[in-house]
């Protein structure tokens, strides 16, 4: 093998899903770097490579990083490959690529398993214009919420119904999918709207690593005059609850944005109600 760094792609579940590429790089290399040499070790053994695991993860990269580029400048190829799919994305691979190319060293990237990717496709969800924005925090859900493009999101099993409730108060007008336990045995997605999302992992608790796929929005969003107009109409004859289910569910909107503007509308009302007293 000539020297370098190899960028090498390995399965999100499937053990038979490693290329037979990747195969070949990761006997000739002179070492491969990874995550957690435990959970890389168990692929490893599978088919039967032995070869000197370096450790190079978040919490040793800037002391590891030079002593990697080191040995491809002496000659040596080295393997980079992640606990699951594709080195580099929510990983701090990034930095020893960008190191490599400022040594002028020699990297090349042999594709594979993907979660971002296969999550995509599985959604069912549009994929000419996606984003794909790591693992979900709630401080960055107002960012994207008016881009007009498929968001694809990392959770884990114990923060999804919290996710979901966070995310149904700001990306209004969008279909959801859940994918779990991508390319393994019990392999599951779960398409509809927040709410009944929310409602079916409340009473299923989730298990396994999970893809959050938000559909762009379905349509340009009601003006609040109209929201407001229908939220007139329909309070003359329901419950402020049950009024904004039915407008949020005609709407394509929120309940709980729904809910605020008839606050806001309520609140209005006993204004304009003072006001008129004044004048009397």
């Amino acid at each position: 093998m000539q020297k370098g760094l190899y960028i090498v792609a390995t399965p999100i579940g499937n053990l038979k899903d490693i290329t037979l590429r990747a195969l070949d790089i990761l006997k000739e290399c002179d070492a491969i770097l990874c995550e957690d040499t435990r959970v890389s070790q168990k692929l490893l053994s599978t088919y039967g490579i032995e070869k000197p695991l370096i450790s190079y993860h978040d919490h040793n990269a800037n002391k590891v990083r030079p002593q990697i580029i080191k040995k491809v400048s002496q000659g040596q190829a080295l393997a980079l490959i992640s606990d699951a799919g594709t080195p580099l994305i929510s990983d701090p691979g990034y930095k020893l690529v960008r190191q490599c190319y400022e040594e002028k060293l020699p990297v090349t990237f042999l594709p594979g398993p993907s979660a971002v990717i296969a999550g995509l496709v599985l959604s069912g969800m549009p994929s000419d214009r996606f984003l794909f924005a790591g693992f979900a925090d709630k401080k960055s859900f107002q960012e994207y919420s008016l881009l007009p493009v498929t968001l694809v999101f990392f959770e884990s099993a114990q923060r999804l119904t919290r996710t979901l409730k966070s995310m149904e108060q700001i990306f209004f007008n969008r279909q959801v999918a859940v994918i779990r336990e991508i390319t393994k045995l019990f392999e599951d997605v779960k398409q509809g709207s927040f709410e009944e999302l929310i409602h079916y992992y409340d009473e299923v608790p989730p298990k396994g690593e999970i893809v959050v796929v938000l559909s762009p929005p379905l349509s340009a969003l009601p003006k609040e005059e109209d929201m407001e107009a229908l939220l007139r109409q329909t309070l003359q004859t329901h419950s402020l609850r049950d009024a904004c289910t039915l407008v949020a569910g005609t709407l394509g909107l929120s309940r709980q944005h729904v809910y605020q503007c008839a606050l806001h509308l309520s609140k209005k009302g006993t204004r304009s109600h003072k006001n008129s007293e004044k004048k009397r």
